[in-house]
């Protein structure tokens, strides 16, 4: 498999995810948030490195980085500089992705009250979403190159 078909696969896994998701607080739910995280963050990982074969930045060292780290270096990257970096800023998704999940894998004190910003499908649709206009743009900009 490719590159390409390996973000389609992790995205149609992500959606199948997401109609299981119920936010009873249970353990199985819990364990289904966490799934959606990691595998949304699996595409995201395998769009950078489609993305990577269109932009000229070095490779060498780009398959040992996390998809934070390889999606930073190509914001710097002139053809995507203008796409990727919208989505690091609030309302972007990788923002919110990087927000969301920092929430759902550390979980703040329910009694302090922090924000009104909560984990709820919403967020899960929005922020999948996102991500798919996200790769729209980015794909569409590489087959323009």
């Amino acid at each position: 498999m490719d590159s390409k078909e390996y973000v389609n696969l992790y995205l149609d896994i992500c959606n199948e995810l997401l109609t299981k998701l119920t936010f009873d607080k249970s353990a199985n739910d819990n364990s289904n948030q966490h799934i959606f995280f990691v595998t949304l963050d699996k595409s995201m990982n395998y769009l950078a490195d489609e993305v990577l074969s269109y932009s000229s930045i070095e490779q060498s060292l780009f398959s040992s980085l996390n998809s934070s780290a390889k999606w930073n270096l190509l914001s710097d990257d002139i053809t995507f500089k203008n796409i990727i970096k919208r989505e690091f800023e609030p309302n972007g998704f990788l923002y919110e992705f990087n927000q969301t999940q920092e929430k759902l894998f550390n979980p703040i004190d329910q009694s302090i009250i922090i924000s009104n910003d909560s984990i709820n499908l919403k967020k899960f649709i929005s922020i999948l979403d996102k991500y798919k206009e996200f790769m729209f743009m980015l794909r569409k900009t590489t087959e323009e190159c």
